[in-house]
């Protein structure tokens, strides 16, 4: 017997590969990974799995015991799933943030793709090195941040403003860049969500970039001055398409752009590890702008 999911024939010989989240029914991911299946001719399918705070263990145990080829991990679980992981790549163990699990004859390797996915975005939209030497201003501090922090380092950035809510939290991320020597004392400077950002702390900023989850109360960003060096803001989100970031962004004359190309790299890489085939860019950038209408 042969089924059908989104065009896709579904058999006894299918592999499949999916998403564990908390919420998930939004994610592209599917739409993106079915579509480039589907135009390589694999015999692959990928689907969305619902995975409850405090789940993911349980939950990475039935990628070995039902055969998936692997997964793609977004939040709440991108910190705790690596404890439950035989190998990780050395992103996700610098970072201690896991995005894509690939299972291999029962051994179950991690990786962060959200590291390429962002070092897509970048060199898309500005060039490899369009940043180096510079400064960035980050704002969060959870699994998403670290990915972006360590790209940015790979694209030559030498002085990063970390700014969140839970100060504790961007320590133990600048904690984790410097034992990685990603960046050294004196090169990360850490604000409190709220606090005043110093003209001497801000200025020279040439990138910002927005990690939250969600706008904060009052969704006062930016500051008014101190930012005429700034060549970029970048939001993670990619629904709505223009948030309040960028919106604050644009009206200081500052370039904004979403987190689609973010999400379309991340996708290129976990596509790659889970078929071990060239991934097929143009395929999956229909499919994400798609099901972004």
């Amino acid at each position: 017997m042969v089924y059908s999911l989104q065009g896709i024939p579904i058999n006894g010989e299918t592999k499949v590969v999916g998403i564990f989240g908390d919420p998930v029914s939004h994610s592209l991911s599917p739409a993106m990974h079915n579509a480039a299946f589907r135009e390589a001719g694999l015999n692959f399918c990928y689907l969305p799995f619902r995975v409850s705070r405090g789940k993911v263990g349980p939950a990475l145990k039935a990628v070995v015991s039902l055969g998936l080829q692997g997964v793609n991990i977004t939040a709440p679980h991108k910190e705790a799933a690596k404890q439950y992981l035989d190998k990780l790549s050395p992103e996700a163990d610098l970072l201690e943030a896991v995005n894509t699990v690939k299972n291999t004859a029962g051994l179950l390797s991690g990786y962060n793709t959200d590291v390429d996915g962002f070092l897509y975005l970048l060199t898309e939209n500005f060039g490899r090195n369009a940043f180096a030497g510079r400064k960035a201003c980050l704002w969060g501090a959870g699994g998403a941040a670290r990915a972006v922090a360590l790209a940015l380092s790979r694209v030559g950035v030498r002085q990063l403003v970390i700014i969140n809510r839970t100060v504790a939290h961007a320590r133990v991320l600048a904690a984790l860049l410097a034992r990685g020597g990603v960046f050294r004392a004196g090169e990360i400077h850490i604000l409190k969500w709220g606090e005043r950002i110093l003209p001497e702390v801000i200025g020279g900023t040439s990138l910002l970039v927005n990690a939250l989850s969600s706008d904060p109360a009052g969704h006062g960003y930016l500051p008014v001055e101190n930012l005429t060096e700034c060549r970029a803001a970048v939001d993670l989100r990619y629904n709505p398409p223009q948030t309040e970031f960028m919106y604050q962004a644009a009206e200081r004359g500052i370039p904004a752009l979403n987190g689609q190309d973010m999400l379309l790299g991340q996708g290129l890489k976990a596509f790659e590890i889970f078929t071990g085939k060239k991934a097929l860019p143009a395929a999956m950038r229909r499919a994400l702008l798609q099901a972004l209408q």
